[in-house]
């Protein structure tokens, strides 16, 4: 397969919803820190998708009274580009958790808990230091307790969602405001056999599950839409209950703390993974 490339420096804030409206156009996207605040972002897609592609980043920032940023294009080599995606996921023990893709034949370890998410899966398949540290903080709550009403906020892929209903085997919730990414979470869930406990909802944030109260949530978001939402979690979270907070540089760390900490939600447990961190944060309150 032959593929273009493009690709620019860009606002970190704006990564994740254009990728999100690149999504079928694009074979993959993806960005990351080249130093402090400089942001590059790059894309990936098919030659005769190119002119339907720079129109919608084109449309993207002018509606929100951007000019568009300057790409760099390139023709990437022509090969078996799946064949090398899957060549660079082998399967990934993380906490107790196997994170393996179809591709992957080998017996599953009997120790662990199987989880199946494809390589070609744009966002989650566990590669990321957060969504790592999202598994590795599952694993540490449930080395101490176990929980029966889970919340996926922004769940991508579903496997967070998916990650706590097989290792509680309770229903869970799982949210986001894209129904592609409510989609896949369905889909992935019956490859894991959990379908029956996979629940989704399009929500903006907290917007569609007003009411409803949960005793562990995850999110692996980014930082400023966390702290935004920290009045909202600690609406929606028991007494004594717990969020995952993940996506955020160890930088970031702090504001997020204070954020929560503001709503009397508090620190429980700090997961560093280079240069990202993932916090455990427990609501005050007996349970």
């Amino acid at each position: 397969m032959n593929l273009r490339q493009l690709e620019c420096s860009l606002d970190v804030t704006l990564a994740e919803e254009l990728s999100f409206s690149l999504e079928e156009e694009a074979v993959a996207s993806s960005w990351y820190e080249v130093k402090p605040e400089h942001w590059v972002f790059q894309v990936l897609f098919k030659e005769d998708q190119g002119s339907v592609l720079r129109e919608k980043i084109t449309t993207f920032f002018g509606d929100k009274n951007l000019p568009p940023p300057n790409f760099t294009g390139s023709i990437l080599p022509d090969k078996d580009w799946m064949t090398a995606v899957y060549r660079d996921f082998p399967p990934l023990t993380i906490g107790r958790f196997y994170i393996y893709g179809s591709h992957i034949q080998d017996p599953l370890p009997v120790d662990l808990i199987p989880l199946q998410i494809e390589a070609a899966t744009a966002f989650g398949s566990g590669q990321h230091e957060s969504t790592e540290g999202c598994l590795k903080a599952l694993t540490f709550l449930g080395e101490q307790k176990s929980f029966t009403h889970p919340l996926d906020m922004g769940c991508g892929s579903g496997i967070l969602a998916i990650g706590m209903a097989l290792l509680w085997k309770v229903p869970v919730l799982a949210c986001d405001n894209d129904p592609e990414a409510v989609r896949v979470t369905l889909e992935n869930g019956k490859k894991n056999g959990v379908e029956h406990l996979i629940h989704t909802e399009v929500s903006e944030g907290f917007a569609a599950l007003q009411g409803k109260t949960f005793d562990i949530i995850t999110a692996n978001i980014l930082a400023g839409p966390l702290c935004q939402m920290a009045e909202d979690v600690r609406r929606a979270l028991v007494p004594g209950g717990f969020i995952i907070l993940s996506g955020l540089l160890n930088r970031q760390a702090e504001d997020v703390i204070d954020a929560y900490r503001s709503v009397g939600i508090r620190l429980f447990h700090q997961i560093f993974i280079g240069d990202w961190s993932t916090l455990i944060m427990r609501k005050e309150g007996d349970e």
